[in-house]
């Protein structure tokens, strides 16, 4: 989703329109053929709250998934001692993502 929304939306929108004439022959199968893609169905400010909101949460999902499988995997010190370099590396992916994001 933090990828990949506006791809899904706009070039979705042209899968629809091709599968009703997918073989360029003047088919109109879905009824959807004559149709152009509409880039107005979601504002730029939308797909970049769906964005940021995907990028935080994946983040932390994955910090909280990582942490929850070293608890069960070491001895509580070792597993919370070796979970501090991928809180930090996921914190800095989350602020670079973001920035990127941002400075778009």
């Amino acid at each position: 989703m933090a990828h990949y929304f506006s791809l899904f939306l706009f070039e979705g929108q042209r899968t629809l329109i091709l599968a009703s004439d997918p073989l360029s022959s003047g088919a109109n199968w879905f009824g959807t053929a004559e149709r152009g893609v509409d880039v107005t169905l979601v504002s730029a400010t939308a797909i970049a709250v769906v964005q940021v909101l995907a990028v935080v949460t994946g983040h932390v999902l994955g910090v909280i998934t990582a942490h929850d499988r070293a608890i069960r995997l070491f001895p509580h010190r070792q597993a919370v001692a070796g979970q501090v370099p991928l809180l930090v590396l996921m914190v800095a992916y989350t602020v670079t993502g973001l920035t990127l994001l941002f400075a778009a």
